[in-house]
C-alpha cells in the first residue's frame, strides 16, 4: 500500500521585509546627523551625530519646538529642518 499523499504545504508566513533604517550612509541618516549637529551647536543637548533619532534627539527636538513655539512632536519633520535652517542661516542636509 502506498502512503497517503502529503497535503501541499500551507502558505508559510514569511518574515516582514526589513524596515529601512536611517544610517549615516543614507540621505535620511545624513539629514538627521546634520539636525543633531545643529541642535547641539545651539545648546539643545550634547547629541552625537549618529543619524538615528533616539530619546536624546527627541528630547532636543521637543525643547527646540517649544522654544520656537512650533507644534511639539519630538520628531524629525520638514518644518523642523526649515526652522533650524532659518536659525543657523545655512541649509540642513
Amino acid at each position: 500500500a502506498t502512503p497517503p499523499a502529503a497535503a501541499p504545504p500551507a502558505a508559510v508566513p514569511r518574515p516582514p521585509a526589513p524596515v529601512p533604517v536611517a544610517t549615516l550612509q543614507t540621505a535620511a541618516g545624513r539629514k538627521i546627523a546634520a539636525v543633531q549637529r545643529a541642535l547641539t551647536e545651539y545648546g539643545y543637548g550634547q547629541l552625537k551625530p549618529t543619524g538615528l533619532v533616539g530619546a536624546d534627539t527627541q528630547a532636543a527636538i521637543t525643547k527646540f519646538e517649544r522654544d520656537r513655539k512650533l507644534p511639539v512632536t519630538g520628531q524629525m519633520s520638514d518644518r523642523l529642518v526649515k526652522e533650524l535652517s532659518a536659525m543657523t542661516g545655512r541649509p540642513i542636509d
